[in-house]
């Protein structure tokens, strides 16, 4: 087994020597390398890796693929105009492909079909060359490739998919090598498929401008640190997070909050109990000029006083909306527009978790208004009165939501059993959803959404809706003013300005999938946002659609 890196370090020389032009010493190499696999077939290890290789190999001549296919897809936050003249000119890769030294088009000019390009490749000390033609092109849609090396050919197909913030790109490259290169095939894939991936990783960034918006250097695209990460992954000290316990643990690590929000003007829904209560107290202390959204009018005028009395802001005032309700929504949105004031923090706090199904007076299953349908119209009707001076948008999720995938084809929870847990944990997923394509949607224009979730609160809420679980752990609850902090902290510091779209526990990003099977396509995500656009309208036999199909932010 000692000589086993000596067969790949023969492979390896003789693909390097065709690639380059080195004939004679590829064909040394090959000849050498035949010899030692003579003298090694009859190796158990050898066996095995040629069974592997020949099954792979009868695979693809049985399915009429080439060897190696590699597929990677990105989004980038560029109109689909933009994005396909960029890339469909090949005269452009040297700029996004680490691989490829220059490339040169003989007839410069947009690219159509029989445009040709040369390349010049990186290959490690070698710079082997090919050419590249284009055979089919559909604008905005699509354009295909055929390269061809000394002991290759390659097909490249991009596609191009127009989205709700952007453009999706979708790259296959088709590639065969001939001759003796051929038998190297499996060995090099992983180190093409690798080369992939770097490739449209300089691509997304080439597209995506640089927003000023700050990322943590982190191991993970979440933001989240090793410690959380491996933590939501082992879910029962994610969970014990969740507790106050968790929140004790993660306050010793923080910053004085001592932001101050005087002047700022704040929409918060789901104020007069609870979490939402609580958050409301601490902005009004922070000075901010605060308005919440209160179903029942006593209530929100005992809350009112309450907090004038406990933060000595008076800038406190309220609107009455059922937050389930379309036409509620709408007409609580144009008195928020009408008053001429912009919206600096918006913060989607309300929620409900119903244990049996009902609907709203405009037809919609309960859980599903309240807490994904609602939260995206108004935000959606509020967009043109967001300010433009570093506006904020808060959601508030949940943590049981790691435990559910949307379901783009039963939203309003009818295809089976009712489950109130389950539809609440959905809608919660629905809502870190929109955080994320909210946050494509406002790269640039100074704003920034997040999402968090408070951990596991004892409020009126859960006392009600989960009598069992609250009874079982209620010791290790968290009070509402524990629940509230990361809201506090999002909407006041200037940390949670430097980055977007971001899933947030106890003033940490966390990441949003821990089972796989819970998350979901760039399809259906593009699904949910139409269907809660059109939904949204038909509740309010309102059309939406100027409101809800581009961002927006007023001066």
């Amino acid at each position: 087994m000692q000589h086993r890196p000596n067969l790949i370090i023969l492979r390896v020389l003789g693909f390097l020597s065709i690639l380059s032009g080195l004939n004679n010493v590829a064909i040394m190499t090959i000849a050498v390398f035949d010899l030692m696999l003579k003298y090694y077939k009859s190796w158990p290890f050898y066996r095995s890796t040629a069974e592997k290789v020949n099954t792979h190999k009868k695979q693809n001549l049985i399915q009429g693929r080439p060897m190696i296919i590699l597929k990677e897809s990105i989004h980038v936050n560029r109109p689909i105009e933009s994005v396909f003249q960029y890339t469909s000119d090949f005269a452009n890769i040297q700029e996004w492909d680490p691989g490829v030294i220059s490339s040169v088009n003989p007839n410069p000019g947009d690219p159509q079909v029989g445009s040709v390009y040369d390349l010049v490749l990186k290959f490690g000390p070698f710079r082997p060359k090919m050419v590249y033609g284009v055979t089919a092109l559909d604008p905005q849609a699509r354009v295909v490739l055929n390269g061809k090396g000394d002991n290759f050919n390659a097909t490249d197909t991009i596609t191009f998919v127009h989205t709700l913030s952007g453009t999706r790109i979708d790259y296959q490259a088709d590639i065969e090598f001939s001759g003796v290169s051929k038998s190297m095939e499996f060995l090099l894939a992983p180190v093409l498929k690798c080369a992939g991936k770097k490739a449209m990783a300089g691509l997304r960034k080439k597209l995506n401008p640089d927003h000023g918006t700050a990322r943590h250097n982190t191991w993970f695209a979440s933001g989240s640190n090793i410690m959380d990460y491996l933590a939501d992954h082992t879910i029962l000290l994610g969970m014990l997070m969740f507790t106050r316990f968790g929140y004790a643990i993660g306050k010793r690590f923080w910053a004085r909050n001592d932001q101050i929000l005087y002047g700022k003007r704040v929409v918060i829904t789901g104020a007069t109990s609870g979490i939402g209560r609580a958050a409301a107290m601490k902005l009004a202390e922070k000075k901010a000029d605060l308005t919440f959204i209160a179903r029942n009018r006593e209530k929100a005028i005992k809350v009112q006083q309450e907090i004038i009395d406990q933060t000595q802001n008076p800038h406190v005032d309220f609107l009455l909306a059922d937050l389930g309700v379309m036409a509620d929504i709408r007409r609580v949105a144009e008195v928020l527009i009408r008053s001429r004031s912009p919206i600096d923090i918006l913060i989607n706090n309300a929620g409900a978790l119903f244990n049996h199904r009902g609907e709203t007076a405009e037809g919609f299953e309960r859980t599903f208004a309240t807490d994904l349908l609602g939260v995206f119209y108004l935000t959606q009707l509020l967009r043109t009165a967001f300010t433009r001076s570093g506006a904020r948008i808060i959601n508030v999720a949940s943590g049981g939501m790691y435990t559910q995938k949307i379901d783009v084809d039963d939203l309003q929870n009818t295809h089976q059993p009712y489950d109130g847990t389950r539809a609440y944990a959905r809608a919660k997923r629905g809502i870190v959803i929109l955080t994320e394509l909210w946050a494509e949607q406002l790269a640039g224009a100074n704003g920034v959404v997040h999402a968090m979730h408070p951990g596991w609160v004892d409020t009126p809420g859960i006392k009600t809706a989960l009598p069992e679980f609250h009874s079982l752990v209620h010791p290790i609850l968290r009070t509402p003013e524990q629940g509230a902090d990361t809201i506090v902290w999002l909407a006041a510091s200037k940390e949670a300005g430097k980055s977007s779209g971001r899933f947030w526990l106890d003033r940490r990003p966390h990441e949003t999938i821990v089972f796989p099977t819970t998350g979901e396509s760039p399809e259906e995500r593009q699904v949910l946002w139409e269907r809660l656009n059109r939904l949204a309208a038909q509740g309010d036999l309102d059309d939406v659609g100027a409101l809800c199909g581009k961002p927006g932010l007023t001066d």
